[in-house]
């Protein structure tokens, strides 16, 4: 089996380091140093790969930092660069209406259930948005408990309470 080429880059941007990773095709996982101590981009990328090969190549991701820093600065509502994304087509659904929710609104994890026809499946809504691989890009940090308190995020609630309030501006 012949490895996949995974190419990443790092940088800072609201006191995290970003690593975003791309295949030839496009985006395919952003995650954050808090990411970093459950390993979550290893998993993620054997889960999804089987084999890789990573190679550093920070000048493939001109125009995805790029846009990444505009939107962290708050001056990009919405990323427009290509993406490659990995998933169940459960999953797949529950990501593309992520990218749905309007910028600096929020949803709770019923309304998002709903808003796919599956009303039923909160608990699993919850877990395909726990495994967003395109952190920020797919918007998981948007959705938030009934009671209006934050839940769950994978980078840690301090960095989604500052995405909420970088968006609420």
């Amino acid at each position: 089996m012949v490895a996949k080429t995974i190419y990443y880059t790092t940088f800072t941007g609201l006191d995290q380091q970003l690593t975003l990773y791309k295949t030839d095709r496009g985006l395919v996982l952003v995650t954050t140093d808090n990411d970093q101590p459950d390993h979550f981009a290893e998993k993620w990328l054997t889960k999804t790969f089987k084999t890789y090969q990573l190679v550093q190549n920070d000048r493939l991701f001109d125009r995805e930092r790029d846009q990444f820093c505009a939107y962290l600065n708050g001056q990009l509502v919405n990323f427009d660069f290509v993406t490659d994304i990995y998933g169940t087509p459960f999953q797949k659904s529950v990501w593309h209406q992520l990218a749905e929710v309007p910028y600096g609104e929020t949803w709770s994890y019923s309304e998002l259930a709903n808003s796919i026809n599956r009303p039923e499946a909160v608990r699993a809504v919850s877990r395909a948005i726990g495994q967003n691989p395109l952190l920020i890009v797919v918007p998981c940090h948007r959705v938030i408990g009934k009671n209006k308190q934050l839940t769950g995020f994978r980078s840690g609630l301090a960095l989604k309470k500052s995405l909420l309030q970088l968006e609420s501006n």
